[in-house]
């Protein structure tokens, strides 16, 4: 980029910093809560492992296909504005899941907050990494705070799940979803101001539709080298997730765990995440940025792979889960300021929403075909079976880009 004579940009006032913190923390913590109570849902209604895994995996649906154009919309339309109207959506779904007991409402409505809650979670990126330019140590501090949500917010719907049900815990989480919008209204907006003699276009209808030319644009960020290995190992790393948010669960009430020691134990992996997060730069003083972010998150699924190994003994379980989190919460702030270093800042929201696809490849794929290999080889078999795959997949991205010029530097 050339420099030009701009105004000087204003530094982002501490109270914005905060709300965006605040806007991590109740978004994680509502999608967290979801996926531990739809498992818990799915047995009570005596799904089969394949209508689990398909339920569990199709919530990762509709943010696949849509993810890229949500970011967009947030760089077109303003991330603010479009967060806040996918948090309302989330607030007025969660509480329909009582009122659809059956396998077609339960897709029906995960597809709905499935796009929601993820939406939501991309404004929320989008908004720290476009306010703190890439700085590390900020954004480590918002991986905290998002952390902490994911950590509070399993434990408390776990244990209300055991102690008033379903009818009580869907409607907790739509008005946790109230929290996002509380949060929201302390952010400005994030638009770039037009110049002064330049009028704003009207948001028209088609302006809201997903448009071809958005998602190429979108996925020819992917030669830009850094974001296609950050897309890659979002892949890997969220594939850990989507292990421990769907069979590790059911794995855990099959060996007669309550639903209040298992959203603690999620809990536990989540809260693990805020002190791997706070090290972050302290990795990156010692190894590259890639190789920290590869390193850990071979960690994170080595953890979740040898989930059966431990017999059920809660510390161990601890152990391991606590292992898992920290590895997992280190990774993100690295990933993140990888890609805020790698792009514009006016398609920040669009690279975002890019990594959020592959996120969500992952969410799908992972738990529909391990509820298929759990019929085939039992559900504890099926914990070697996909995570060794994982492992191996994520050693053949290291050695690839051990060739590339752009790593060596």
């Amino acid at each position: 980029m050339t420099d030009t004579p701009t105004r000087a940009v204003p530094e982002v006032p501490t109270s914005t910093i905060y709300a965006t913190y605040g806007v991590g923390f109740a978004s994680n913590g509502v999608a967290m809560m979801l996926k531990v109570v739809i498992p818990l849902w799915a047995i009570q209604l005596q799904f089969s492992a394949s209508e689990i895994g398909m339920a569990i995996g199709l919530s990762s649906l509709m943010p696949f296909l849509f993810s890229i154009h949500g970011g967009v919309l947030m760089d077109r339309l303003g991330t603010r504005r479009v967060t806040m109207a996918y948090a309302l959506a989330t607030v007025i779904a969660c509480p329909l899941y009582p009122l659809m007991p059956f396998f077609a409402g339960v897709v029906a409505l995960q597809l709905i907050t499935g796009l929601s809650s993820t939406t939501v979670w991309v404004g929320a990126q989008t908004l720290i990494v476009r306010f703190t330019k890439g700085q590390t140590t900020l954004i480590a501090r918002f991986s905290v705070a998002a952390r902490l949500g994911t950590l509070l917010g399993p434990v408390a719907i776990g244990a209300i799940w055991d102690l008033a049900g379903a009818w009580v815990a869907f409607p907790v989480i739509g008005a946790a979803g109230l929290l996002v919008l509380l949060a929201l209204l302390k952010v400005p907006e994030t638009r770039d101001p037009a110049p002064a003699d330049t009028p704003r276009a009207k948001t028209r209808l088609k302006d809201l539709m997903p448009n071809w030319r958005d998602y190429a644009g979108a996925f020819s960020l992917l030669s830009i080298p850094a974001v296609a290995f950050i897309v890659a190992m979002t892949l890997m790393r969220n594939s850990s997730t989507g292990i421990q948010t769907s069979f590790y669960i059911v794995y855990l009430k099959d060996i007669g765990y309550l639903g209040t020691l298992i959203g603690l134990l999620v809990g536990i992996s989540e809260g693990a995440g805020m002190f791997g997060a706070l090290i972050a730069g302290w990795w990156e003083k010692f190894f590259k940025p890639h190789w920290v972010l590869i390193g850990f998150v071979i960690i994170s699924l080595a953890f979740i792979t040898i989930t059966p190994l431990l017999g059920g003994i809660f510390l161990l379980l601890v152990i391991a889960t606590f292992g898992r989190g920290f590895a997992q919460g280190l990774t993100q702030p690295v990933m993140f300021g990888i890609l805020a270093r790698a792009v514009d800042s006016s398609v920040q929201g669009t690279s975002v929403g890019l990594r959020t696809t592959s996120n969500r490849l992952a969410a799908v794929v992972v738990p529909l075909v391990m509820g298929f290999v759990a019929e085939w080889v039992g559900i504890e078999n099926a914990f070697y079976v996909c995570g060794g795959f994982l492992i191996a997949c994520t050693l053949t991205i290291a050695l690839v880009i051990r060739r590339l010029p752009d790593f060596r530097s």
